[in-house]
């Protein structure tokens, strides 16, 4: 009975050695980006875009950034304006993942002016 072997050319043996290197610098990158990374909580950064009328109200574009290196779950934002005696409104974002951001709209029924917007984070967790 004789053995069918083939053999691996030039060829095969580079991709695969390639490969095989590529595998292992990805690998121990992403080890020493776990070990080595400075856990820093949350750091969220609200940014508030232009007002356009909708639904028969003034919606207001908000982006949270979250530029820490941990997760914050359950974001509560609060948006005022200040030009019809403080209305407010509120915007809550189920998770907001490390060094990414989240977008979403508050709806004013008075059309606020653009300098007048303030917002601040009401609270927030971290699992």
């Amino acid at each position: 009975m004789k053995k069918n072997t083939e053999q691996k050319n030039w060829l095969e043996w580079t991709v695969t050695i390639i490969s095989g290197i590529l595998v292992t610098f990805v690998l121990g990158f992403l080890i020493f980006k776990m070990v080595n990374e400075e856990k820093t909580p949350p750091d969220i950064v609200v940014q508030i875009g232009s007002v356009s009328h909708k639904d028969g109200g003034f919606a207001v574009p908000i982006t949270a950034f979250n530029k820490g290196t941990e997760t914050a779950q359950n974001v509560m934002i609060e948006v005022s304006n200040g030009t019809s005696d403080h209305e407010k409104a509120e915007i809550s974002f189920q998770y907001l993942p490390r060094n990414s951001s989240v977008n979403g709209w508050v709806i004013f029924s008075e059309k606020p002016l653009p300098d007048s917007l303030k917002s601040r984070i009401v609270g927030y967790s971290v699992p």
